[in-house]
């Protein structure tokens, strides 16, 4: 068991609060996303002794001379790690590491965890500041918790209080409005360096930002709509799934619809959810590290902590490496990692009573300037630890937004990882003749650079 270091007492005594019902959020308490809290509620301060800075606004500018559909720059490239989290020394740091992260060390002496100065870079753009702050005290939970109401386009519990609404935070955080990811990657490691590879073409328009929707459109509740198609390996290729994602997950369920090459029929997917099956070692709620309805677990938050988790990984993310440069077997290449010390909500979801899944328990680790999961551990139904994730999010502060960027889990039974919208090598990258919308570039990872 880890340390649970409690940092923001008065949050945590609130934590046993109902998991469903009004936000009960004060216009005093929303004054505080211009005060103590940044505009997402987030604590503005630094930590006590500085390792953690003060949030200032984040990154909002494009670097000089860079150029849409460029490789995306790492700010921080200069800078060296103030030291590296081994096999060898992991007991010194266990306090700020999730029980993943520990056992992932302890098991391959090739993972390490290199970490820099703290970069608290996250920004959003100021009309979803106002939007946050215009439903803070209208937002709430319906259906037992299972969507929400009374909000769009802001995150709906800027001050949370129970598990439910974190992670309600984390599925409906900015990510842009427009996601263009014409060369993804999937790639599986397992069982003595077996290799599988997909990749894909997809595209994400996040409705629930869409300033351009009409009010009825708005009405129907949809969140996100995506597609994708699989393009390589050619026994798979033309592969497609549609999904249409809701806010409220009680009365619409997600609806999906898979495209099978073969038969040449498209046909409804109800089982495109949950622990169904995805790839080998994953399954569909995996995805972003957690997707969906909440519907089979009970929430709790504990608390909020300091960790050591993954944070501005535009280094990871840049097209310049190649497949093999970065998936070096038994775990993605180390050295081109970056972790920080950062404040996460720690939220634990279990199975209820009346449900079902192959995790019996998750935990999940939501940075505070974002409501991104970091991390995630997940547990089988005899209490053992079994899969570990992470997300290594990208930094674009031209749209301005923290978001995307590389998805890993780990299966520590299989000994193996599966890998997501990971980096794209240059031979294998496709070129496009239109510009995309808003926030198509933030996963550099899955693009190469214009016109080559």
């Amino acid at each position: 068991m880890f340390k649970k270091k409690i940092l923001l007492t008065a949050v945590a005594a609130l934590t046993m609060y109902a998991t469903h019902g009004a936000a009960d959020i004060s216009a005093e308490d929303v004054k505080r996303l211009q005060k103590d809290l940044t505009p997402v509620g987030a604590e503005r301060a630094g930590n006590a002794d500085g390792s953690i800075p003060a949030w200032t606004g984040g990154l909002t500018e494009a670097p000089s001379g860079w150029t849409r559909g460029d490789d995306r720059p790492d700010p921080f490239a200069n800078e060296d790690p103030l030291f590296t989290i081994t096999q060898d020394n992991v007991d010194q740091y266990a306090d700020q590491l999730t029980p993943g992260s520990i056992a992932l060390l302890k098991r391959y002496p090739e993972f390490s965890m290199p970490v820099y100065k703290t970069h608290r870079t996250a920004a959003w753009p100021q009309p979803v500041y106002d939007s946050i702050a215009d439903h803070a005290t209208t937002a709430k939970l319906v259906g037992e918790g299972n969507g929400v109401d009374g909000v769009w386009g802001a995150i709906p519990f800027p001050i949370p209080k129970n598990g439910n609404e974190v992670i309600w935070n984390h599925n409906l955080r900015f990510q842009g409005t427009f996601l263009n990811l014409p060369s993804g990657l999937v790639t599986v490691v397992y069982n003595n360096d077996q290799r599988l590879e997909w990749w894909f073409d997809a595209k994400v328009h996040y409705t629930y930002y869409d300033k351009s929707l009409s009010e009825s459109a708005r009405d129907e509740g949809v969140m996100a709509r995506y597609a994708s198609t699989i393009t390589a390996p050619a026994r798979d290729a033309g592969e497609g799934n549609l999904a249409l994602e809701f806010i409220d997950a009680q009365s619409k369920p997600r609806k999906a619809w898979i495209y099978d090459p073969g038969e040449r029929r498209t046909r409804r997917a109800p089982n495109l959810a949950f622990d169904t099956p995805d790839r080998p070692l994953n399954v569909i709620d995996d995805y972003d590290m957690f997707s969906g309805s909440p519907e089979r677990y009970d929430w709790k938050l504990v608390g909020k902590r300091e960790m050591y988790v993954p944070y501005n990984n535009n280094g990871l993310n840049s097209i310049k490496h190649t497949v093999k440069e970065v998936y070096d077997t038994p775990v993605i290449n180390p050295e081109l990692t970056r972790y920080e010390l950062h404040r996460v909500w720690v939220v634990e979801a279990t199975v209820k009573p009346n449900a079902r899944h192959i995790y019996a328990k998750r935990v999940f680790y939501i940075d505070e300037d974002t409501w991104t999961i970091l991390a995630t551990d997940k547990y089988d139904g005899d209490g053992n630890l079994w899969r570990v994730g992470f997300n290594y999010p990208v930094t674009a502060p031209e749209v301005p937004v923290t978001a995307g960027g590389f998805n890993v889990h780990y299966d520590l039974k299989v000994g193996g990882y599966y890998a997501v919208n990971g980096v794209t090598a240059q031979d294998r990258a496709q070129t496009f003749d239109e510009e995309p919308p808003e926030a198509a570039y933030y996963s550099a990872s899955a693009l190469r650079r214009r016109g080559r």
